[in-house]
């Protein structure tokens, strides 16, 4: 069962895992490809799924990633429409997939799932937004320092965040190359925007990050 599912009824619930199917899929494994016709809303249920897109031969730029008890891909999964990326296992995954009939069926069959349907898309927008800013930014830090701002979230009071995710993964939702990503944090790291502790990046404050990209 997946996490995005667990405050909806039991009835609902039941109902939506009984329409859909699971697949696992192994690490680099592609979900769906760029292009494809949209016939099912996927749902992670373990593992880690990225969606990116190839702007030019060699050059991938990660535009989402999404973990256990995430949905992804809802608008072409509502009109029916193409994928506007690839979608890309990071490691053995498991994928809940509602085939879209049944998907838009039980949308208007449980409000309850619509609304939460509805609050992932918001989320999902505001995450495309963010990314635009981020490849919007002009030098290379700048968009390594929004990119971690993006991934660190907020953080409560006296805490740290780590950010556990690969300098490549970085690099790629950064729009760079990883030798360019690298060089990046390392100066950041040395001009106290944030600690690199045994080779993961620890973020205590985000202000601090936040001036740099003004």
């Amino acid at each position: 069962m997946t996490a995005i599912l667990e405050n909806l009824s039991e009835e609902a619930r039941n109902a939506i895992i009984s329409a859909g199917h699971t697949r696992t899929f192994n690490a680099n494994a592609e979900v769906f490809a760029e292009g494809e016709k949209a016939e099912f809303l996927p749902m992670v249920v373990t593992g880690r799924i990225k969606m990116v897109r190839y702007p030019e031969p060699g050059k991938e730029i990660i535009i989402g990633m999404f973990g256990a008890g995430e949905v992804f891909a809802i608008p072409p999964a509502l009109d029916g429409k193409r994928f506007p990326a690839s979608a890309i296992a990071m490691e053995d995954s498991r994928l809940l997939l509602l085939p879209r009939d049944k998907f838009l069926a039980l949308k208007d069959r449980f409000p309850e799932f619509s609304s939460l349907i509805l609050e992932k898309m918001c989320g999902l927008l505001r995450e495309r937004s963010e990314t635009i800013q981020i490849l919007a930014t002009s030098s290379a830090e700048q968009r390594v320092a929004a990119t971690l701002l993006k991934l660190a979230g907020e953080i409560p009071p006296n805490g740290v965040k780590k950010i556990t995710h690969r300098r490549q993964d970085i690099a790629e939702m950064s729009g760079l190359t990883i030798e360019s990503t690298i060089r990046s944090i390392r100066r950041m790291a040395k001009n106290g925007l944030f600690k690199i502790v045994h080779g993961k990046i620890h973020i205590a404050d985000t202000e601090p990050l936040q001036r740099f990209i003004r």
